[in-house]
């Protein structure tokens, strides 16, 4: 298993959150486990999700996903997000 942080900043927190948790049970399904999420104290726009997942591959494939982008742009995602992967030693 991976540990994955994904940290991006959003135009509106609420219409992403709606739109973030929509696509919940579909990356359930797939194998992702949301440990949390996060925003920052200083500005509550910046968004950082901890997910756990069997492996790096699983990230590159949703990520693809031509649906999940589109739902990326309409949540108001602004810029490339920041992903790190780690391992649990």
């Amino acid at each position: 298993m991976v540990t994955a942080i994904i940290q991006h900043e959003v135009s509106d927190f609420a219409e992403w959150k709606k739109i973030f948790d929509a696509d919940q049970p579909k990356l359930q399904e797939a194998g992702a486990r949301l440990l949390g999420i996060y925003t920052s104290v200083k500005n509550p726009k910046d968004v950082t999700l901890l997910f756990e997942a069997p492996n790096v591959e699983l990230y590159d494939t949703l990520m693809s996903d031509p649906e999940r982008q589109e739902a990326i742009r309409r949540a108001g995602v602004i810029g490339e997000p920041v992903v790190t992967f780690l391992n649990k030693v």
